[in-house]
């Protein structure tokens, strides 16, 4: 099922939404468009992870353990399912970390387990990094190749197949939601933008590479909204969850130095960059919007603004 289809709302449904990943960076966000329209959080995970996390009914479960997993959705029977969760970066970050594979087999078991004990419409986090991006232009859905470079693409890959065949199998819908670049509220401190605010509010310089690639930045809270309004349409298919918009690394990074006033503290072209890093990552989000309805609230300015007001409240090296 990797065209786009309608696959209908939920009609009549009245259990919670259930909620993968919810203390994570895409989870939070989310978890702010889905109490936004008033809807019933079920977050599936450790609760022990975001003690201060307000709206949600958090129900104790390692979604490495499939047999509990599966029980635990028979019990509680969400109406439908946003999953958002997936391994936790590790030094180098997810790349080539071979928890991804096993990611790839609990993400595949849940939902199998959602479609078998409560049917429903899932909502699944892909990537960017499953596409072979074009040297020019943007990613598009069904058209740019599928050809992941990373183990993390890979798993991604390899679970968006698993997933579309046991939908179709077992009679549910999935949205393929791929996401890009993203920065905001919660990011982990060892990330670009959090990593250069905190530098230089700290005092220090910036050390970046020659910041020529261009991507798809977006602020996170627009990308949990887009994750929300993709699950109301009740349409499955692939969908780029992005801004559409192109920026260089380097003018992303000048924008927070001139944010705070410190453009003289950004060293730019003093460390390497990574070998074989593609020029360009952009996605083409016409099918989302035509979908949706929905689009990017923030730009980057904007996203950066709040970004950087919510790093100050919160104090250097928080994610």
């Amino acid at each position: 099922m990797d065209d786009h289809q309608h696959a209908g709302r939920n009609e009549g449904a009245t259990g919670p939404i259930a909620l993968t990943g919810a203390s994570g960076f895409v989870g939070r966000a989310v978890v702010e468009a889905l109490r936004r329209q008033g809807s019933r959080i079920l977050a599936l995970g450790n609760p022990a992870s975001a003690p201060e996390l307000e709206g949600v009914d958090w129900v104790p479960v390692n979604l490495l353990d499939p047999p509990t997993v599966k029980a635990t959705l028979a019990h509680h029977k969400p109406c439908a399912l946003i999953h958002a969760a997936w391994a936790r970066s590790e030094g180098a970050g997810l790349w080539n970390l071979e928890a991804n594979w096993a990611w790839r087999d609990a993400s595949a078991a849940l939902l199998r387990a959602f479609w078998e004990e409560t049917g429903g419409h899932v909502v699944a986090c892909g990537t960017c990094a499953e596409y072979s991006p074009p040297p020019e232009g943007d990613c598009i859905e069904d058209v740019t190749p599928i050809a992941p470079a990373s183990t993390y693409g890979k798993a991604k890959a390899e679970l968006a197949d698993r997933a579309r065949k046991d939908a179709q199998a077992l009679g549910g819908s999935i949205a393929w939601a791929r996401l890009f670049y993203l920065f905001g509220k919660h990011e982990a401190p060892s990330r670009l933008v959090p990593q250069v605010i905190d530098r230089l509010l700290a005092g220090g310089i910036a050390e970046i590479g020659s910041g020529r690639a261009v991507r798809d930045f977006g602020y996170v809270s627009d990308i949990g909204a887009g994750l929300v309004a993709l699950l109301n349409s009740g349409e499955s298919g692939t969908f780029n969850v992005a801004t559409g918009s192109g920026v260089s690394i380097a003018s992303l990074v000048d924008r927070i130095g001139h944010a705070l006033g410190k453009s003289d503290r950004i060293a730019l072209g003093t460390l390497p960059d990574r070998p074989d890093e593609p020029p360009r990552i952009v996605a083409d989000i016409t099918r989302l919007k035509e979908t949706t309805g929905w689009s990017p609230a923030f730009d980057v300015a904007s996203g950066l603004s709040e970004t950087i007001n919510w790093r100050k409240r919160k104090g250097p090296a928080t994610g």
